[in-house]
């Protein structure tokens, strides 16, 4: 494995704070100072909270094959741990804005054991859907199409978005949030989350004079430039990824030295596993991967029932040709 000696490691930028429950947690402290960012309009603190040893963090990111209830339970796990980390730093009222349907695993409602608040926490959930737009950023426009709840007047806000690629639907959210209320300090819990995605909720923080706390999961993933398949915003090892130096071995090793994007679209992952399957593997082999260095023990069972290898066949042939006989006897 050779590694571009001007690639920045985790080590390179920040430090462990804090060690707990076999997590470190990682401060990165003015990263705009840095040549590599010095454009950027970033936080001045941002957390990583690193799950080494192959941890349920680790694992998730090197597991692009997850789908369906496993990826759901993996998003809840890792989540609710992130929270629980940093629960001291609620200060005043908590109330969390669940963006639907991909942070519906992060919902604290269903948090086991609760967060340790007094009554049940104040919650919103919100459906922001993603419409093709090709003269909009990326391609994408935010529309909003349910809103359950209020907008709460509390000192502390969550925003629950599992996944930020481009960043356009936690900064679609904001910009409207703050018209109703400006909350002290706003939290992001991402499992999956680039620096780009930062910059549109943190210029609209700035602006409101809102302190933006992101703590993100094992990465700081650079958005490629242009992506396998839509929605264009893989999340990937890009050159301006950051790591640690021992994940990126294994990050290196799991996806064959490739820009595979770790999580794929994580909605899909969970509510369409077939579409989503078949989307991974095509991903795969038109970036390059080799089948046969894939362990597909891992795989859901859904790659070898008859409904998916027929629809498989019958969308994307070329493909399915390629690997069918990793999945029948």
């Amino acid at each position: 494995m050779k590694v571009d000696e001007n690639r920045l490691f985790l080590e390179d930028l920040g430090e462990i704070v804090m060690s707990r429950g076999g997590k470190n947690i990682w401060l990165i402290k003015g990263i705009t100072q840095h040549e590599a960012f010095r454009d950027r309009c970033l936080p001045e603190k941002i957390y990583v909270v690193d799950f080494p040893g192959r941890g349920p963090g680790q694992e998730f990111l090197l597991s692009r094959q997850a789908c369906g209830a496993e990826k759901f339970l993996m998003i809840k796990e890792i989540g609710h741990d992130m929270i629980r980390l940093f629960e001291r730093m609620f200060e005043g009222k908590v109330a969390q804005f669940v963006i639907l349907w991909g942070g519906r695993p992060l919902d604290l409602l269903d948090a086991n054991p609760p967060l340790h608040r007094i009554g049940l926490l104040d919650t919103t959930y919100i459906k922001l859907t993603r419409v093709e737009h090709e003269a909009a950023f990326r391609g994408w426009d935010i529309v909003e199409s349910s809103f359950v709840g209020e907008w709460w007047k509390d000192e502390t806000w969550i925003i629950m978005e599992e996944c930020i690629a481009s960043g356009q639907t936690v900064a679609h959210f904001t910009e409207e949030a703050v018209q109703f209320h400006r909350p002290k300090r706003i939290f992001l819990f991402p499992v999956c989350a680039s620096l780009e995605g930062l910059e549109g909720i943190c210029r609209i923080c700035m602006e409101n004079d809102i302190e933006l706390i992101p703590v993100f999961n094992g990465a700081l993933i650079e958005v490629a430039k242009e992506g396998v398949s839509k929605p264009f915003t893989d999340l990937g090892l890009q050159p301006r990824t950051v790591v640690t130096r021992k994940f990126y071995g294994d990050l290196y090793d799991r996806y064959q030295g490739t820009p595979l994007c770790w999580v794929g679209d994580i909605g899909d992952s969970i509510y369409k596993p077939e579409q989503y399957l078949m989307e991974t593997l095509e991903d795969m082999l038109n970036l390059g991967m080799d089948p046969e260095r894939e362990d597909f023990s891992l795989w859901s069972p859904i790659v070898r029932s008859d409904h998916f290898l027929t629809q498989f066949e019958a969308s994307r042939p070329k493909i399915f040709s390629q690997v069918v006989r990793y999945f029948t006897p």
